[in-house]
């Protein structure tokens, strides 16, 4: 017999801090939740008596009662306990560029946003775990996509307030979007003019994006996922007195930038940039969320690569730069507090919804004949790449999905369609079979020949993806291609042209795509994306392989219609037809996972995510990493 029993036991303990204006209340919540109780039976002396057993949960919150008068500002001296210190996600900078314009729209303006704006100053209608596919409602309470994909019907929280004070309202979105759509010099404005009508606002709370053709997955990509795009909703009664392109959004004096966010710009310099916590943030004031514990975020420069390891391990980074395996192995040695997404290795670090692969030219060139692309295949060992290049810090993958849990779904469902063509299978003699039916034959040096012929092809691979390049190379060689491998760096530029043009054979690049169902990536190869002719330009950066097949492209279209949904027949057949001419023409070599080995130190800061409490992406640049600035507790 087992019953559960659900109980909240509140005890208050009342302190005081003082704010920049007037004396704030800090009253801390301390939550113990008796989340189950099992019981068992004991027989004493014939009697049967249930014996409780309790296990506890306890979570301790703040919750911050600011006086009347409090205006958020700058807190003077804030002690380093008190300070979570971000540093730029990779090493390089030593110093902030335009480190005085906040301004998320103008040019340059998603590099602020994905550096600190987006975990400070903005919020967004949505946050996304990409570990689980759970969409956050924040700004917004709901969304519901029109059957016909022509709009979007949008609730908004109650209570939500600007920094300022000003309620937030259906009036800031409307200004938003439209502005964007309207001024074609601001970040994603062409994705707002080609998609969006206008927006249709009921009432303060309840608004209708209405769309210029069908998009299902409009108000998702734009607003939910929060990785790469980053739609933030301005105050109107702010920037509709300011032109868009040339205001900075810097005064401290004024309070700007205005946001929703839990932290206030108080300083900026090239040499960092400091946001103090709003003791008035909407949030806890309508107990939606408690409130951050850090009193000050400061977001400072990483230096190169060696500087900032030995200041992670110095404790001057909470949320630390990326760094190789090999060099967090060694800062992790000189300090066990410095740790990764992962409890143990050798892959430390996290997926990001992008893969290593190795692109063929599809349309034109020496890769045009699929039996040379599935001999190619067959040819790669993915696992002694992982291990040699990136010494097994990820893993090898032979579909074009990320291992994220929103399409750990899709990819079970199709596991018997994965095994049948075994992309990952390193097998030279099946290599050569398929040589063979293209009339390719090894000759005495064992490199394939036709017409006493070589087959010769450059591989070309950016800098940043360098480790690969010697490794494909000799494995190509030892399989019989004839093969250079061609770097560029540190200009990647000619590279992208040749491969963007259709003049070049074989690529190394990292392939974004698919966060939360297989359309995201099986799109790319639509033929929409391919270079009209060889030597014009592809309309789409992940359009490079130039496929051209009126078959897939009708399957691609009819799923542009449908809503992922691993649960619906109708969009997993698709799924399978798209999935299955991947794997059949090899569409593309996908060869492993890109997992970067995110580092945080957790000396002044505990509950920083990980593998084992993954309720986040370990993403600063993402939006969602909100959550862990809310999450963090101090350590000591």
């Amino acid at each position: 017999m087992k019953r559960s029993i659900y109980l909240i036991m509140l005890s208050l303990i009342i302190s005081a801090s003082l704010a920049c204006a007037g004396e704030t209340v800090t009253e801390t919540i301390v939550e113990e939740k008796i989340v189950e109780v099992p019981v068992d039976r004991e027989v004493i002396k014939e009697v049967e008596v249930e014996v409780e057993k309790v296990v506890t949960k306890e979570k301790i919150v703040e919750k911050i009662v600011p006086p009347p008068d409090y205006k958020p500002g700058n807190r003077g001296d804030v002690a380093r306990d008190d300070t979570l210190i971000i540093t730029g996600f990779g090493p390089g900078a030593t110093q902030w560029e335009g480190f005085d314009n906040l301004n998320p729209y103008s040019l340059g303006g998603l590099g602020r946003v994905r550096g600190i704006l987006n975990k400070t100053i903005y919020e967004y209608m949505y946050y996304y775990n990409h570990n689980t596919g759970e969409q956050i409602p924040w700004l917004a309470t709901s969304y519901d996509t029109h059957a016909d994909g022509m709009g979007v019907d949008v609730t908004l929280r109650d209570g939500i307030e600007w920094s300022d004070g000003v309620a937030f309202t259906c009036d800031d979105v409307k200004y938003t979007i439209e502005l964007l759509r309207d001024t074609e010099e601001l970040v994603f404005a062409s994705d707002m003019n080609e998609w969006v009508k206008d927006v249709d606002c009921k009432d303060d709370h309840n608004f209708t994006i209405n769309l210029n053709k069908p998009n299902v997955r409009f108000f998702y990509f734009y607003f939910v996922e929060n990785s790469e795009i980053h739609i933030q909703i301005l105050p109107k009664h702010v920037w509709e007195k300011e032109d868009p392109l040339e205001f900075n959004n810097w005064d401290p004096d004024k309070g700007y930038p205005v946001g929703t966010g839990p932290y206030v710009a108080v300083e900026a310099s090239a040499q960092g940039q400091i946001f103090d916590r709003n003791d008035a943030w909407w949030a806890s004031k309508v107990g939606f969320s408690h409130q951050p514990v850090p009193l000050r975020i400061a977001y400072i420069p990483p230096g190169s690569a060696d500087t900032a390891a030995a200041r992670t391990i110095n404790n001057e980074f909470d949320v630390a730069s990326i760094m190789q395996p090999g060099v967090f192995l060694a800062a992790k040695s000189k300090n066990p507090n410095v740790k990764s997404w992962a409890v143990e290795g050798p892959s430390w670090g996290a997926a990001d919804a992008c893969l290593y692969t190795l692109g063929l030219n599809t349309q034109w060139g020496a890769m045009s004949d699929v039996n040379v692309r599935r001999a190619i295949n067959r040819t790669v060992d993915r696992e002694k790449l992982v291990m040699l290049a990136y010494e097994s810090s990820t893993v090898a993958r032979g579909i074009p999905y990320s291992t994220y849990g929103g399409l750990l779904a899709y990819e079970q469902k199709q596991a018997d369609l994965i095994a049948k063509y075994d992309p990952t299978k390193h097998d030279l003699a099946e290599a050569a079979d398929h040589m063979a039916l293209s009339g390719w034959t090894k000759d005495g040096d064992g490199m394939y020949t036709k017409d006493g012929a070589k087959f010769t092809f450059d591989l070309h691979v950016p800098g940043w993806l360098k480790p690969m390049g010697p490794v494909l190379e000799k494995q190509f060689k030892d399989g019989g291609f004839d093969t250079t491998f061609v770097l560029h760096d540190p200009d990647n530029a000619p590279m992208f042209d040749k491969v963007r043009t259709g003049n070049a054979d074989a690529w190394v690049v990292v392939h974004c795509g698919s966060s939360n169902e297989p359309w995201g990536t099986l799109q790319h190869y639509h033929s929409k994306f391919a270079a009209p002719s060889q030597g014009e330009m592809n309309s789409y950066i992940w359009g490079n392989s130039h496929y051209n097949n009126p078959d897939y492209d009708a399957i691609i279209d009819q799923m542009d219609a449908v809503p992922g949904d691993p649960n619906s027949a109708e969009y997993m057949a698709l799924a399978d037809q798209a999935l299955e001419y991947f794997l059949k023409d090899i569409t593309e070599v996908t060869l492993a996972e890109e997992r970067h080995v995110v580092t945080f130190n957790d000396t002044y800061w505990k509950g920083m995510m990980s593998a084992n409490d993954p309720y986040v992406a370990p993403y600063s640049l993402w939006a969602a990493f909100i959550q862990v600035v809310l999450n963090v507790s101090k350590a000591q």
